[in-house]
């Protein structure tokens, strides 16, 4: 061996070893038990009796095989000359504590397997068995085994497999229904809700007003039924399941909307009354407002009178809307039945202002017409005196002039806002119902009498026996300040001729024969029965032996060269006026101060700022 002496205090002959030390420690000093003693790094060296020293080399190490835990120090030996020496070298023999797995993040149901990853999985000391793998929503267990359980050990001390549980969350449940809204009515009761779901969780249904409208579960379909007019919310939900989440509910909105029919009855005798009948049959009468007071009508919260309110147009002024009806007169003898629905019932007919017109637009839902007679710009306004003194062609022609859809109060319109008074008031005579009107003195006032009226029907005046300006639903002068010109009727001496299509108003040519006219002036008490498909609402005087105070307590004015109608009432103060009163006594040319006009609109609805103009 080489060796290389440190000559310092160096006293010659008789050298020998006396010590070693370990003058660099080795690299690696931890160890696990079963590993063996590696020296790699460490430097001896020698020290000798003259106090020369070396590097020595050869050395060699005990234990030499497999540490032990708890071993503390490693014997370094060196032998030269016979002499050994022995240094010590510190090293720290354990288990190493290894950290239990665990699933690192979620999983959330797909549909498709999906496996975990882990937190502190580490191939080199451990292996993973169990389930490692799933589809479902759940939980599950995996398995981890120390390689090395003689060098390892889990965090807890212990060396046995361990079992980590790791899961599979349920995913976000869905829910929709189609439909969300629906009307149920006389054609169909019942209607199904489809509802689309993620998974399998149970449906459920939920009526917020089963006496109007119940609910049953099959599969996924809800059968809603209706039992009587009403509005309901079906409120639907489905339960969680194995892989989803419950989901919020949703909700569907029903409209329960059977006809209702009200009916009247009048026996045809001198009486003006007519009898309740239908669902009408034990409803009290109206109580219309005096000196623009308030009032009530048990027919306030029914349609279509309900929907009778007023809008504004931009071109024609205040309107009232009108909605569509279904309407049936019934003839025994002289007497008469009018019953009105609010639904498609057998055997009854739109509301005629309503009706398929021949006009390619087929029916309207809503019609509207002039809350006021018309002003000398043509539109319903109030604040000016009504025009006056124009042929009916004349009215016909500057009512159209602004617009495609304005026209001229018909006998369609007529009859539909007739027979609407008939059944709620059960009364021919409206001027003892609602008031006189004609006027407060004898001429002509500004329209807008009854804009200070609470209540939607009365009279302005300070008793129904007073003249002055009277409306029904919101409708102002239907008999006084000035007559109507009512176009879509012209006469033939006695006979009546009806015209559907505005487009085809005329005073002198076609329309549709719906029967002959009393041929004589007087107080109305009998009507014609049309029978002509499409003008079954067309009624005309047929018998004038009435009076003031019995029968319809109106009047009708015949001449035999008459062609063309005006109705209502004007400023003159007399009883032959009123709701009823019909005028034919007048030639195309008649120009009268006495008569006006009134617009007749044919929109689906009015236009907000929002809308574009609809084809009508």
């Amino acid at each position: 061996m080489s060796k290389t002496f440190n000559m310092t205090g160096g006293g010659g002959g008789g050298i020998k070893l006396a010590s070693i030390a370990i003058i660099t420690p080795p690299d690696k000093t931890q160890y696990r038990p079963g590993q063996t003693f590696d020296p790699a790094g460490m430097t001896v060296r020698a020290t000798y009796s003259n106090g020369a020293t070396a590097v020595a080399t050869g050395w060699t190490y005990s234990p030499s095989g497999a540490l032990t835990e708890g071993t503390e120090s490693v014997t370094i030996l060196y032998t030269e000359g016979g002499v050994t020496a022995q240094a010590q070298q510190a090293v720290t023999v354990q288990k190493a504590n290894i950290t239990v797995p665990t699933q690192s993040g979620s999983l959330t149901y797909n549909g498709g397997p999906q496996s975990p990853t882990w937190n502190n999985y580490d191939t080199a000391e451990m292996t993973i068995g169990g389930v490692t793998s799933g589809t479902n929503a759940g939980s599950y267990n995996a398995q981890f085994s120390l390689k090395d359980t003689v060098g390892t050990q889990w965090a807890d001390g212990t060396t046995g497999d361990k079992t980590v549980a790791w899961s599979i969350q349920k995913a976000a449940g869905s829910l929709s229904l189609s439909p969300t809204s629906m009307t149920l009515d006389a054609d169909n009761p019942s209607k199904t809700i489809t509802v689309t779901r993620s998974g399998t969780g149970a449906i459920s249904a939920q009526s917020s007003a089963p006496d109007v409208a119940s609910v049953s579960v099959s599969g996924n379909k809800i059968t809603v039924t209706g039992h009587e007019n009403g509005d309901v919310t079906v409120t639907v939900k489905v339960a969680a399941d194995s892989n989803y989440n419950a989901p919020a509910a949703k909700t569907c909105s029903v409209t329960v909307s059977f006809a209702q029919i009200y009916g009247v009855q009048w026996d045809g005798t001198a009486a003006t009354t007519w009898s309740r009948t239908d669902a009408a049959e034990t409803f009290v009468n109206p109580t219309p407002a005096v000196n623009n007071g308030n009032g009530s009508s048990p027919f306030d919260t029914i349609m279509p009178w309900a929907g009778m309110v007023v809008e504004d147009d931009a071109t024609a002024g205040k309107l009232v809307k009108i909605p569509k009806y279904w309407f049936k007169w019934t003839r025994s003898g002289n007497g008469m039945k009018l019953q009105i629905s609010n639904g498609p019932e057998a055997g009854f007919h739109v509301s005629p202002a309503h009706a398929d017109r021949g006009d390619g637009k087929g029916e309207r839902d809503y019609v509207y017409v002039g809350r006021y007679h018309c002003n000398t710009s043509y539109k319903s306004q109030a604040g000016s005196q009504p025009a006056a003194s124009m042929t009916r062609a004349q009215a016909r022609s500057n009512i159209h002039n602004l617009g495609s859809t304005y026209w001229q109060y018909d006998f369609a319109m007529y009859w539909t806002i007739m027979m609407l008074y008939l059944v709620e008031y059960a009364n021919w005579n409206s001027q003892a119902t609602i008031g006189y009107g004609c006027s407060p003195s004898s001429q002509k006032f500004n329209m807008g009498a009854t804009d200070a009226m609470i209540y939607h029907t009365g009279t302005s005046a300070a008793s129904r026996t007073t003249y002055g300006s009277v409306q029904y639903r919101h409708i102002e002068g239907l008999w006084d300040n000035v007559y109507d010109w009512c176009d879509g009727i012209r006469f033939g001496g006695a006979v009546v001729y009806c015209i559907k299509n505005p487009s085809d108003f005329s005073d002198t040519s076609g329309g549709t024969n719906v029967g002959t006219r009393a041929i004589s002036s007087g107080w109305i008490s009998g009507w014609t029965e049309p029978t002509e498909e499409g003008f079954e609402y067309a009624l005309y005087p047929k018998a004038v032996a009435g009076s003031e105070t019995t029968y319809v307590c109106d009047y009708c004015n015949y001449n035999a060269s008459g062609v063309v109608l005006h109705v209502g009432g004007n400023y003159g103060q007399n009883q032959n006026h009123g709701a009823f009163y019909l005028n034919g006594n007048n030639a195309a040319s008649n120009a009268n101060t006495n008569i006006g006009c009134r617009p007749l609109v044919r929109l689906a609805y009015l236009l907000t700022s929002d809308q574009t103009v609809p084809t009508v």
